[in-house]
């Protein structure tokens, strides 16, 4: 039996986002890393055809699909290839290697489309007694292995999408919060959030495609949370359905009532129950687009050390984001030509930078007025300091493409180029340590294939205590290592991050890909904890098996790295 179902899917299938968006790197970063990593000019890997994926046959007999049709209807239940290759994996570079190479070893064996709480309730029961795993699935953006079809040693599984949980509920303007289903993607809500004055303010790199119910059960940052706080602070209500029953936490500003019961929830990542819907605190809408300034320090450490100050006294701004050398680098040769690039750094020379790192600041208009008053107050603390200030520019450009990074991983594997990020976060007086550990043991992890690794950082988030730490890498893929050489660059910065004291991640989630290190940052003890209340409320251990706190205990348990 073969459905065919339209289920709402907002990127192509093989890549982030959507056609049209893909840009080459200027001709200036060609030979940076053709100098850095020996990129080819000449490798050219495409793409396939969705229709040449291989993926496992459905293992859902005839008698399972119409159990699973009979709660939420024939319509709703999909059994095709496309569908299932759509909804197999999410956005993590192993996905993408996968799917570019049209090879995946997991699909869903159906994908189903509930409509309601009951649906899935329903659903849950079926499920459990077919020994059927169940995985949410909202848009498809985890980039560690979150939402990928693993069925825990039950041997079927099916995706949920929750597409359908797309309702705004309710806009509450005297509390000053919305209600809203988790199946709404970020776009739709911020545009209705407008239309009342306000905004979520909640901003990561995958807005446009990612849904609230992602945000809320990978504890997300957003990329304004300097100024507007992260999603897990930002939640104060939620209804959760599990297969032991339905909860519901009442929307309060404030509790001592024990334990809050929402963190329980908030980075559960879909493995204790399916969050329904959410009740978020907003923020006023500036009445204009955000005012930027930007600087270039002399070193990362020494830009660190400002915004610690900054961010300690509560001077920090809206946004605030510190580019490293390499990356500051990476950034002038993506200008738009060489001889751009050129003016800067010799102009940043001449004015006593010689190894630049660009901070940008971000300054949010809901009072223009003071909003410019703020940005001159900065400047006066800060050139007093060894730095350039250069204006609004390159912040107005960073805005302009800041939901568009990840398309450059697609680029770029076209080349035979790996790319990927990660992030850590840690305290102010380990940053820099941190920052150079990983770094290294990624350099250190790329050479044992043969292949250099240029690595970059920035620190977007901060806090009184310490910052985030998020890296971006390229490497040159070698065909049959490509998995093995990913694997053991992760593995690197995993290891170094437990070593020098950071946290396995500070706002991806732990999927698969973290949960090695999830039993060593969080104990042994605690991931029992875990165990003990998933079996309380899921079981029959259908919900999102092998991932977070059952997640496998190394890359190579879960990961084949022969196979690509």
């Amino acid at each position: 039996m073969s459905n065919k179902l339209t289920i709402p899917y907002r990127m192509r299938w093989w890549g982030w986002g959507v056609d049209g968006n893909d840009k080459p790197i200027t001709a200036a970063s060609e030979k940076l890393l053709q100098r850095e990593i020996g990129m080819s000019l000449d490798a050219h890997n495409p793409p396939r055809n969705i229709a040449d994926v291989t993926i496992p046959d459905s293992r859902l007999s005839n008698e399972d699909v119409e159990a699973l049709a009979a709660i939420i209807g024939a319509d709703a239940v999909a059994t095709d290839h496309d569908t299932r290759v759509k909804h197999a994996v999410g956005r993590s570079y192993p996905d993408l290697v996968r799917l570019r190479a049209a090879k995946l070893d997991v699909a869903p064996d159906a994908v189903v489309l509930p409509k309601t709480e009951k649906h899935i309730g329903d659903l849950f029961k079926v499920c459990a007694e077919r020994k059927i795993a169940v995985v949410p699935f909202g848009g498809g953006t985890s980039v560690v292995g979150g939402v990928e079809a693993i069925d825990g040693g039950m041997g079927k599984a099916i995706a949920v999408s929750m597409t359908a949980f797309n309702k705004i509920i309710d806009i509450d303007k005297v509390a000053g919060t919305v209600t809203a289903q988790t199946g709404v993607f970020g776009p739709d809500l911020e545009k209705e959030l407008s239309k009342a004055g306000f905004t979520a303010g909640h901003f990561p790199q995958s807005f446009e495609y990612s849904t609230v119910g992602g945000w809320v059960s990978c504890r997300s940052a957003g990329q304004e949370s300097s100024g507007y706080g992260r999603i897990d602070r930002n939640v104060i209500g939620m209804r959760v359905v599990t297969p032991a029953g339905t909860m519901e936490f009442r929307d309060m500003p404030s509790s001592a009532a024990g334990p809050n019961p929402r963190e329980l929830f908030l980075g559960s990542e879909g493995t204790l129950g399916i969050i329904t819907h959410v009740t978020i605190a907003l923020n006023q809408r500036p009445q204009k687009e955000m005012l930027f300034d930007t600087y270039f320090f002399n070193s990362f450490e020494e830009a660190a050390e400002e915004l610690r100050k900054l961010e300690q006294s509560g001077n920090i701004p809206h946004l605030a984001r510190i580019s490293d050398e390499k990356e500051t680098l990476f950034g002038l040769t993506q200008l738009g030509s060489a001889s751009m690039s050129e003016k800067v750094t010799k102009y940043l020379k001449l004015r006593g930078i010689d190894t630049p790192c660009m901070v940008i600041f971000g300054f949010a208009q809901t009072d223009p007025v003071g909003a410019r008053v703020t940005r001159e107050r900065l400047a006066a603390r800060l050139l007093t300091k060894k730095c350039v200030r250069m204006g609004s520019i390159p912040g107005m450009a960073w805005v302009n493409h800041r939901f568009s990074s990840p398309y450059l991983r697609d680029v770029m594997m076209t080349r035979r180029v790996g790319v990927d990020t990660l992030e850590t976060a840690t305290t102010w007086d380990n940053a820099a340590t941190l920052r150079r550990e990983i770094a290294s043991m990624m350099e250190a992890a790329g050479e044992k294939h043969g292949t250099p690794v240029y690595v970059f950082c920035h620190i977007s988030h901060m806090y009184e205590s310490g910052c985030s730490l998020y890296f971006t890498y390229f490497f040159r893929e070698t065909e049959g290592e490509i998995l093995q050489q990913w694997m053991d660059i992760k593995s690197a910065a995993s290891e170094a991050m437990m070593k020098f004291g950071g946290t396995i991640t500070h706002h991806h989630g732990i999927g698969q890909d973290h949960s090695p290190q999830y039993y060593e940052e969080n104990t042994e003890l605690f991931a029992k904890v875990m165990r003990a209340i998933k079996d309380e409320l899921d079981p029959a251990g259908i919900l999102n098996p092998g991932k977070l706190a059952t997640g496998p205990r190394s890359l190579e348990e879960r990961y084949d790295g022969n196979i690509i």
